[in-house]
């Protein structure tokens, strides 16, 4: 005989026999799947609820369902976090369990706030960290990569970055509600901002793409793009900063590109060239260095077209982290349509 056959409402039902039917509903393959994530004493609970439970009658199945459904409605939605991760663990798992495996968490990161941080652009965590007082500023700086607090620290100025690395020297363990904070406005104020860029991150990612790829290669796509994406194409165009693209540098710009590389990369780029391309770097240099650098093109002999292509893309490469650094202003690339 079904043992719920008496029971008139749900609510008269253990947390394991209500959890049992919700599990039975789910099905074999997505109740396996989520019942590999409890302990061994819960899984013990529910496996024998589920089987001295029988046939259920639907209006207890309804109505444990609706129950469910009532429950996760009046928090108007869920949200995940390491915090709330911690308060279910805390429910069955002793401290040093939940440390542990949270730092564990943290330490791969997946979902990690302070990963996604490190990898936002800097100019956009700069603007957020204008607003926000010093100590706070050093909490976050002292979370993040070092390769972004490196890029972050010349955009808050020299005098602030005195005082914020003097901080994070002296920065002591701050209560979990502080960390809280912070993290949730981060959150809110900079990441969620950062999702709606999403479309101008990629198209930003595409532009360093295209500039690497081969000439032939680029051509292909572009005349395949140009009638499916036609705008999208011509924006990442006009972004787009290649190897040609040097000529317009002013001529101190270009000698401190050509200096910057190292090895063969300058011979080996300019030996693949248009020959004006090629004239206009050797008429910046002085006679000494520009006769050198022929004689070095001259003694390459055949090069592979991959090869010059690198080479080019370095000095491209160059171009741009000087100029993100301050040190050299790349020109317009932008082209406006002109109107008669």
């Amino acid at each position: 005989m079904n043992q719920f056959a008496s029971f008139r409402r749900a609510k008269r039902l253990t947390g394991p026999e209500k959890s049992a039917i919700l599990f039975l509903c789910l099905g074999e393959e997505r109740g396996s799947a989520l019942m590999q994530q409890l302990d061994t004493k819960e899984i013990s609970q529910i496996t024998r609820a589920i089987s001295a439970m029988g046939e259920v009658q639907a209006e207890i199945v309804e109505e444990v369902m609706r129950e469910f459904g009532q429950k996760v409605s009046s928090y108007g939605g869920i949200t995940g976090s390491i915090e709330a991760a911690r308060g279910l663990l805390k429910g069955f798992l002793p401290e040093d369990r939940v440390a542990e495996i949270l730092e564990e968490i943290e330490g791969s990161g997946t979902g990690d706030l302070w990963k996604d941080l490190s990898l936002l652009d800097e100019k956009m965590l700069a603007d957020y960290l204008r607003k926000e007082h010093n100590q706070t500023v050093a909490v976050i700086l002292s979370r993040i990569s070092p390769d972004a607090v490196a890029k972050v620290l010349p955009l808050l100025g020299n005098d602030r970055s005195v005082d914020l690395v003097e901080r994070m020297v002296a920065i002591e363990e701050l209560p979990v509600e502080a960390i809280r904070a912070i993290e949730d406005s981060l959150r809110r104020e900079v990441l969620a901002k950062a999702g709606h860029n999403a479309e101008a991150e990629a198209e930003k990612k595409l532009v360093k793409v295209f500039n690497k790829l081969d000439t032939k290669l680029f051509e292909g796509l572009s005349r395949e793009l140009e009638q499916k994406i036609p705008e999208k194409l011509r924006a990442i165009k006009q972004k787009m900063f290649v190897f040609d693209d040097l000529t317009q540098l002013k001529p101190n710009a270009l000698a401190r590109v050509m200096r910057e590389v190292s090895g063969n990369t300058l011979p080996l780029a300019l030996r693949g060239a248009e020959k004006e391309i090629r004239d206009h770097f050797l008429a910046s240099m002085p006679a000494r260095s520009r006769d050198m650098l022929v004689d070095e093109m001259k003694a390459m002999g055949p090069v592979k077209s991959r090869d010059v292509k690198q080479a080019q893309s370095e000095m491209v490469e160059t171009a741009i982290q000087l100029a993100e650094a301050g040190e050299i202003e790349l020109p317009e690339t932008d082209e406006e349509e002109m109107i008669d």
